[in-house]
């Protein structure tokens, strides 16, 4: 991974203007809205507000209220070039804060596409990787082609694709996946948010969509009380093909 250089906030929508209008309009309402939203409380508001609190209490909020837009809380923008073809692990070095990465192009790897909890990808082409992994957000303007696209965030995060994705597992666990096109997948696992193919969604063999289902998961991928445990599915998916994730019942198959 190779750092080509910082962008303000301006130089970044602009790439992506250029690139994607749709790419654009998603990831500009997704950022403005999860970094750069301004408070709407008007300046004849705020002083009205502070006319009804103690003097004390009204300094303290007034001072605050100076800090909401410190541009030194905005996330580091930061285009970079892959030059690797195995894997591409993004990562915040303890303190960062929050990370937006542009990539422009296509990302073609071997192995693993990481994107870590405090990093928002975005992706000018298409990505094919053998197991794509989400704990931040991703948003790309091309198709998804992999053998496992696995999203987790605690429902804070989303991954937007502009084309279409296909897969042999989709999965979830606390993460909003959407693409504008369609999803093609032999199995998909999504107990806590939705995973959404505009066009259309085409699962072939199985599809767990409710939290009683989660029983059909094999023992190896679930915690002592009988969760969906993701370190052990992460494990899991590294040595094994996605059908060893479900029990097999021979009505299900």
């Amino acid at each position: 991974m190779k750092e080509l250089q910082k962008l303000t906030k301006d130089q970044l929508y602009k790439r992506l203007k250029e690139k994607s209008e749709n790419l654009y309009t998603i990831t500009h309402e997704a950022l403005e809205n999860n970094f750069f939203n301004e408070s709407s409380l008007d300046e004849e508001s705020l002083a009205e507000f502070l006319e009804m609190l103690d003097d004390e209490t009204a300094e303290k909020i007034k001072d605050a209220s100076l800090h909401l837009n410190n541009e030194d809380d905005a996330p580091e923008i930061v285009l970079i070039k892959n030059e690797n073809s195995t894997s591409l692990e993004l990562i915040t070095e303890e303190g960062e804060g929050y990370k937006i990465i542009l990539i422009e192009g296509d990302i073609h790897l071997s192995k693993t596409l990481f994107v870590e909890d405090y990093i928002v990808l975005i992706a000018t082409g298409s990505i094919q990787a053998e197991n794509i992994i989400i704990n931040g957000s991703l948003y790309c303007s091309g198709n998804v082609t992999s053998k496992v696209l696995f999203g987790a965030s605690g429902n804070d995060n989303e991954t937007y694709i502009g084309g279409s994705i296909m897969t042999s597992l989709i999965a979830e666990n606390g993460h909003y996946t959407v693409a504008e096109g369609n999803i093609y997948s032999r199995y998909l696992i999504s107990f806590h948010n939705e995973i959404t193919g505009k066009t259309g969604k085409f699962i072939e063999n199985i599809s767990l969509e409710k939290p009683s289902e989660i029983g059909l998961l094999s023992p190896e991928i679930l915690d002592e009380d009988g969760y969906f445990e993701e370190d052990s599915f992460l494990r899991f998916i590294d040595n094994n093909p996605p059908d060893a994730l479900f029990v097999k019942p021979t009505n299900l198959f």
